[in-house]
């Protein structure tokens, strides 16, 4: 689809002359407080915080039917009992590029600034960084307790919690941390998000109602095993 320079409108490549628009369509869960979106996933298209500020604006901006609106993202992976089952962090891997450090809160870039003045230096794409706590098969001892590191983890997790937006900062954001019961624990921030899949024919070039149509039984079946009324 093409934006012509001076409307917001979407039309056909091969109908006007114009910069290249993705699409990403979504849809709104009325029926249950707080709401729930369903955002279709595009690589090149917005993401879940312009999807966002697009609704903040629209409700307080234009038709002044709220005072404010947050956003937070369900997860497989619940961070609350990440949290409260942490025991020692193992190993952490993370990815992101450079300048998205920028777009961080204050009291969690601290802990990758590495990243930006590496990036500043050599401008990769993509910065990668793993860390490892313990010998693989070493048994734990109480003064081997990495309390740096579950601190560091326990700041992003909460932000991640508070300000979603950080989510998106990351290309990659695995971190394996030993329980409270002993055993080893995985949480991935990318694969936790909570998510369906769906095949559409582009071809046939389907409406927004057809699409819907397509993804309401899947939507249904999402939120129902989520939430109960």
């Amino acid at each position: 689809m093409l934006k012509p320079a001076d409307t917001f409108d979407l039309i056909p490549l091969d109908k006007a002359a114009g910069s290249i628009a993705e699409q990403t369509h979504f849809y709104v869960d009325y029926n249950r407080i707080p709401a729930v979106v369903c955002i279709e996933y595009n690589h090149n298209g917005p993401r879940f915080s312009d999807v966002e500020y697009y609704l903040r604006n629209i409700a307080h901006e234009q038709l002044r039917l709220s005072k404010a609106l947050n956003a937070s993202m369900l997860m497989d992976d619940n961070i609350d009992k990440t949290l409260a089952d942490l025991q020692n962090v193992l190993k952490f891997e993370i990815k992101m590029q450079a300048e998205k450090i920028t777009q961080m809160d204050n009291d969690v870039k601290g802990y990758i600034t590495a990243i930006s003045s590496l990036g500043q230096k050599y401008k990769p794409k993509f910065v990668k960084i793993e860390a490892l706590f313990r010998i693989p098969g070493a048994k734990v001892k109480t003064y081997d307790i990495n309390k740096e590191a579950n601190n560091m983890f326990k700041d992003f997790l909460n932000k991640f919690k508070k300000r979603p937006f950080h989510k998106e900062c990351f290309e990659h954001f695995e971190v394996h941390y030993e329980d409270k019961d002993g055993g080893e624990a995985i949480f991935n921030l990318i694969k936790g998000k909570s998510e369906f899949s769906i095949d559409i024919d582009t071809t046939k070039h389907p409406t927004t109602s057809q699409i819907y149509d397509l993804i309401k039984p899947y939507f249904d079946e999402f939120t129902a095993s989520r939430y109960h009324d």
